[in-house]
């Protein structure tokens, strides 16, 4: 196993005295009190970690690292004695431009340093209308600021940023301009945070990031330049409303259907999430009043029969309800914990649109994730499993009804009939028989 030679320095102190880029919410953390003291003894705390092996310290964290209100010149000289004693040969930083002078560098002139510059395009009406602060010229100048004194320039493009009207065309004119001035750039896939102003288009779907696909196809001229690297993912992505966008959703309507905040994480379940690898069965499950899923009765009934099977493993129990498929794995998350659909508020004609954008929910993930079985259980009248039984005919997927419907036959009534023994029984009986096959 190689060694890692690199160690990474949090920095804690101070905020982003910028913090307004619609697309950061890291630019927004407080930090604590950015005195020559605090920080000292936070690099104290960080170099016990580095020994003998490590070569390289990338220092990381809201802001810029030249700024005096996040670090104090006082501890970047610190910082120094602390890398020459411990014989580390390269040093690693973030900045912006503004910052980025021939004094706030002169601490470094005897360092192998490399500064990181998060110019993101090479275009002054997007950076405007992206609120970073900056233009094109001073991330220039900024540039020949860092070679004139010895630093080497680390450019970082974001793919992807709203109000581009040709990512392509806009990714190849910012690489081939900022390799004049950059020793590395960094090309990084663009996912939104749930703090930053960016929430707000990813929320009204007049954004969206970009798949792996996407990204590799964007990107793809350029992953033979030694020069660039490629980032699909800076950081685990899933879908984050905020706290205070959150809201109770309420309600048999249209609204409570194809309301936004199913909508991303639909989209999230198509293009980004990959289902467990041991997981070769999908088990389609009803959806329950009781919330997490898990909870109620219907599906604590359903559980108690399975979890004992010896295969119980290799089964993925997803859900479909009016926010449309919901793994197992996300029933505690928002918005799924947090919804109610009343059924006897349905009419007709939303008993149509909900089987119509249930089924294209269902057709989207079935597109997206292949299994070797595809059951479910369901009552033979529900509108979830009308769109899934067409979603499956459609795709030519054989999908093995886990419910006896013969059973009906017999007066059984009508509710909660998904958990009466002789259903269960059933169910156990032929989920026993098909994972055989």
């Amino acid at each position: 196993m190689p060694i890692d030679k690199s160690k990474t320095f949090i920095l804690k102190s101070g905020k982003c005295s910028w913090g307004n880029c619609i697309y950061c919410g890291y630019g927004k953390i407080e930090g604590f009190e950015p005195t020559a003291e605090n920080v000292n003894r936070d690099l104290d705390g960080f170099f016990k970690i580095v020994d003998e092996t490590t070569e390289q310290i990338k220092i990381f964290g809201s802001g810029s690292f030249l700024d005096e209100k996040q670090f104090p010149i006082a501890s970047r000289k610190y910082l120094v004695d602390l890398c020459k004693k411990h014989s580390i040969k390269q040093l690693l930083f973030e900045s912006r431009p503004e910052f980025i002078t021939d004094e706030t560098l002169k601490p470094f002139k005897d360092q192998d340093y490399t500064v990181a510059i998060g110019l993101e395009i090479a275009d002054n009406k997007t950076l405007k209308d992206i609120k970073k602060g900056f233009t094109v010229e001073q991330y220039e100048k900024a540039a020949k600021t860092i070679h004139k004194n010895n630093g080497k320039v680390r450019t970082y493009l974001l793919i992807n940023l709203p109000y581009v009207k040709d990512i392509q065309k806009s990714l190849d004119t910012s690489v081939e301009f900022a390799l004049n001035y950059s020793d590395s750039i960094v090309l990084i896939n663009l996912y939104p945070h749930s703090s930053a102003k960016m929430i707000d288009l990813y929320l009204d779907l007049k954004w969206r990031p970009l798949d792996r696909n996407q990204f590799k196809k964007v990107t793809g001229k350029w992953k033979t330049n030694k020069k660039i690297e490629i980032d699909f993912e800076t950081f685990a992505f899933t879908p984050r409303i905020p706290e205070q966008m959150k809201c109770e959703l309420e309600g048999a309507d249209e609204k409570n259907l194809n309301h936004p905040h199913y909508e991303i994480w639909q989209d999230y379940f198509t293009r980004f999430y990959t289902p467990p690898k041991v997981k070769d069965t999908i088990l389609f499950l009803p959806c329950a009043f009781r919330k997490p899923y898990s909870l109620s009765k219907t599906h604590k009934e359903i559980l108690k029969r399975i979890q004992n099977l010896h295969f119980y493993a290799r089964i993925h129990q997803v859900m479909i309800s009016n926010p449309g498929v919901i793994p197992r794995e996300f029933e505690s998350k928002y918005p799924f914990a947090h919804y109610d659909w009343p059924e006897w508020e349905e009419t007709e004609d939303l008993k149509k649109q909900y089987t119509k954008v249930t089924q294209r929910r269902i057709e989207d993930y079935l597109k997206a994730h292949r299994y070797k079985k595809y059951m479910c259980y369901f009552k033979q009248e529900s509108e979830s499993y009308i769109a899934l039984k067409n979603a499956c005919k459609k795709l030519d997927i054989e999908l093995i009804q886990l419910f006896d419907k013969t059973l009906y036959k017999d007066n059984m009534p009508e509710t909660n009939v998904l958990v009466k023994r002789r259903a269960l029984d059933a169910m156990v009986t032929r989920l026993k028989k098909e994972m055989k096959r």
